[in-house]
């Protein structure tokens, strides 16, 4: 039962960073053995590369400050440098990392055992709330309506997640441009679009609403 609900969670925090990245990346290929295991309620388990990735998008998705991995390596690789790249993939290539992580930071204890101790801090860009008001959709074809509930709730931001974006980043201006021409008023300046990470497979829309 405990192996079910762990392997849940960590599919809702691979749902949560957005499944075309993923897919694109093969970040949602996980391994019975990994990273789907607690190593105890506040350590998680590594054995490889991308472990580690998935471990830091659990704790990104959790929204937590400070975490511990325990990284258990038989093939002489360099855990420092598997954690300094883990980190800088999960900051600017994933898309929740890319919006709203503001800061990875690593400390490594390679006192002799079997496994290396990884002491993680996170510092965030984006509030919980930010994070927490994100909204979910599989394609860009929910946007208008978003937008104008958006709108007409006068809000600040809207924060949409993907499941699937490839290369779609003027189809989303024309829909921002078209929605604040209907909803947005008059003199106001257009409201601004961004993509998280930026490129063809971007995960995380962000539209600044104008006042």
């Amino acid at each position: 039962m405990k192996k079910i609900v762990i392997l849940l969670l960590l599919a809702g925090v691979l749902l949560l960073t957005g499944c075309s990245s993923f897919l694109h990346r093969e970040y949602s290929v996980v391994e019975p053995h990994s990273s789907t295991y607690y190593e105890n309620e506040d350590v998680l388990r590594a054995e490889n590369y991308q472990d580690i990735v998935n471990d830091l998008l659990m704790l990104v998705g959790q929204q937590a400050k400070e975490g511990a991995i325990w990284l258990y390596l038989d093939d002489g690789a360099d855990a420092a440098e598997l954690a300094e790249r883990a980190c800088r993939e999960v900051q600017t290539e994933t898309p929740l990392g890319a919006y709203a992580v503001d800061y990875l930071t690593y400390t490594i204890d390679s006192t002799p055992r079997n496994y290396v101790a990884i002491d993680l801090t996170i510092g965030y860009r984006r509030t919980a709330a930010q994070m927490d008001a994100i909204v979910h959709t599989t394609s860009i074809s929910a946007l208008p309506n978003l937008l104008t509930a958006a709108a007409e709730q006068r809000e600040e931001e809207l924060t949409v997640q993907l499941s699937y974006f490839h290369d779609q980043q003027q189809e989303v201006r024309n829909m921002v441009a078209a929605a604040q021409k209907e909803h947005g008023g008059q003199n106001q300046e257009p409201w601004q679009v961004n993509f998280y990470p930026e490129g063809a497979d971007a995960g995380i829309i962000e539209i600044i609403l104008k006042k």
